[in-house]
């Protein structure tokens, strides 16, 4: 899993379960939307949360189909 975002800047909502804002990702498919969590099954650890797009080939086409998900296209 890789994210476009540095960790450290990627907000995070909820207590029991932390899942991150949507963020651009890419996994071995290829970029998408999707979503972190801070899994407490696994001491915190950050993993994949969800996917909201389709896949894409750049982290840029995934910005220009699906920018209106992300907070920075705000």
């Amino acid at each position: 899993m890789k994210i476009q975002k540095d960790i450290k800047d990627v907000k995070f909502y909820g207590t029991d379960m932390p899942v991150s804002e949507n963020i651009v990702m890419a996994s071995a498919a290829g970029w998408y939307v999707g979503a972190v969590c801070k899994d407490p099954d696994c001491g915190g650890m950050i993993v994949p949360f969800d996917r909201y797009s389709e896949y894409f080939a750049t982290p840029e086409e995934v910005v220009k189909y699906y920018g209106n998900l992300l907070v920075e296209a705000a």
